[in-house]
Formats: structure tokens, sequence, C-alpha cells
């Protein structure tokens, strides 16, 4: 498994106090097609100074608005998993947490592809790199906050 990273992905001084932190999320050919097939490059308009738009129309095809830098992520990312002459069942994107973000907004915990339910393990998978820390860590407290209920309960 091969991880992608790109130079806006890294600072080219070292010492930038504003670099944002890249989590590595581990995608399926199947999520990583879905993500890229549901983006539309958003690009600004030269006669409207604060206008925006879309290459194409927003429609359930293409239901998010990207910047070029992740469309280049996720576009390689595809490139790596589609290769025919290499075996790779799975690829490694790292993404910021604005990143993140966005791409949780396209990512239906209904969407499928054959079988496989790419919406629903996307999401856990966003959710995982932004979350994770904080949510084994509140296992562990609930479960030692239990474990302690449980023992005073014995005792009396």
């Amino acid at each position: 498994m091969e991880d992608f990273f790109f130079e806006d992905d890294e600072c080219i001084c070292g010492d930038c106090p504003l670099e944002e932190e890249l989590y590595p999320i581990t995608m399926t050919r199947n999520e990583v097609l879905f993500l890229d097939d549901s983006m539309t490059m958003l690009i600004e308009r030269e006669h409207y100074m604060s206008a925006v738009t879309t290459m194409r129309m927003l429609v359930p095809s293409a239901t998010l608005p990207a910047p070029v830098s992740l469309i280049e992520k996720i576009g390689l990312g595809v490139l790596h998993a589609t290769d025919p002459e290499q075996d790779n069942p799975t690829v490694v994107i790292h993404l910021d947490a604005t990143e993140i973000y966005m791409l949780r907004e396209i990512c239906y915990s209904y969407s499928k592809i054959g079988r496989e339910q790419v919406g629903y393990n996307l999401k856990r998978k966003l959710y995982q790199a932004l979350y994770k820390e904080e949510y084994d860590r509140d296992l562990k407290i609930n479960k030692l906050l239990q474990s302690v209920e449980e023992t005073t309960v014995q005792e009396e």
C-alpha cells in the first residue's frame, strides 16, 4: 500500500506554525472512485471578484464542489487503485481536517457500489481519522466508571 503526499501537504521551510495536520485514510478502489465521481471542480469566475461556480451543474452524480488540490489527491488515488499492472486493493490518501469535512458531505451512509457500502465505510473512516483518539478515550473512561459502579454496588 502506497501513501500519497503532495507538495501542498508539507511546508517547505518546516517551521510553519499554521501547518494543518494530515490524516492518512486507507480507501478501497470503490471508495476512491465514489469520491471522484461525487466531486466537481470549484472554479472562480473572472468577471465577478467573489463569485465561484463549478465546472458542471451540481447534480446527484457530482454534489461536492472541490478545490483542485483535493481533486488531485483523489485523482492520484484513483490512478493507483485502478492501475491494471499493479495489484492495489487499497490506497492511503493523506487529508487535512477541512478536506475530511468536505468529503463527509457526500458520504451518504446508504451509498453502495455493488455490495460495498462505500458511503457508510467512508463516513466511519473519515470520522475515525478526526475523532478516534477522543472516542477511544471516552470508551476507556466509561468502562472504568462502569467497573467502579459495579464494585460499589457489590460492596453494598
